[in-house]
């Protein structure tokens, strides 16, 4: 068998024509402005400039992120073959989903999460079918603060801030410090909204919201779902 290391692979192409929805935008667009004379070249050219080419822009970004995840793969992990993941429909489809989220959002936490889904299963982190469209679809729906919340509840002993604040506490609820920990103000109503949310994806077992004191207070809060999620969505560990 030979020693030889595969070829290491390339940034992912971008140079291909543009997505069907700026092709169907582009002539929905420039149809309707034909019947206004005088304003094809106005609608078509702010189209093109202002709404075309920076989605275009954040499509490459995302599937050069892609690529150069993979390569990154390839440094880390002795036996990583990035030649087979043209035969990985998993992986295939996951590309495909993520791509979709990852086109909606601006958010760098976000998509560092999309991104790191597909690395994770490019090295053969395996979920059925449902669990991957759940979970894909929670990032979807979750802001970043949602996914900053998750963690601090699967690991409240990594977060100094938390720790500090509820060292010396008797009795209390974990929720009434877990804004302050993550900088929100007594203020944000956000907080309220996003445990609720992980409560009812499954990802939490309430506990959060409960009265506890001592060392009660440091205990993770997160489901075996929540645990999952959460290594999916993390960079992958060597």
């Amino acid at each position: 068998m030979s020693d030889e290391k595969p070829k290491r692979v390339e940034p992912y192409p971008t140079e291909d024509d543009r997505s069907f929805g700026y092709h169907a935008a582009r002539t929905t667009l420039d149809a309707a402005a034909s019947l206004v004379p005088g304003a094809g070249y106005a609608v078509g050219e702010l189209v093109k400039h202002f709404i075309g080419e920076p989605l275009e822009r954040r499509r490459e970004e995302w599937l050069t992120s892609i690529g150069e995840g993979v390569a990154e793969l390839q440094d880390r992990f002795d036996g990583f073959n990035p030649s087979s993941l043209s035969d990985n429909e998993e992986f295939i489809s996951a590309v495909y989903e993520t791509t979709q989220h990852a086109m909606k959002t601006h958010r760098k936490e976000k998509r560092e999460a999309l991104r790191n889904a597909v690395l994770n299963i490019a090295l053969g982190y395996r979920l059925d079918e449902v669990e991957r469209g759940a979970f894909l679809g929670a990032v979807d729906r979750f802001s970043p603060l949602h996914i900053a919340v998750l963690k601090l509840l699967s690991n409240p002993e990594e977060n100094p801030e938390y720790v500090k604040s509820v060292q010396n506490i008797v009795m209390g609820s974990r929720d009434q410090f877990i804004g302050p920990a993550l900088g929100l103000h007594a203020s944000d109503g956000s907080l309220s909204r996003v445990l609720s949310d992980l409560r009812r994806e499954g990802f939490t077992d309430g506990s959060e919201s409960g009265g506890m004191g001592g060392r009660s207070l440091l205990q993770k809060a997160t489901t075996r779902d929540g645990d999952r999620f959460i290594q999916f969505i993390s960079s992958p560990a060597d």
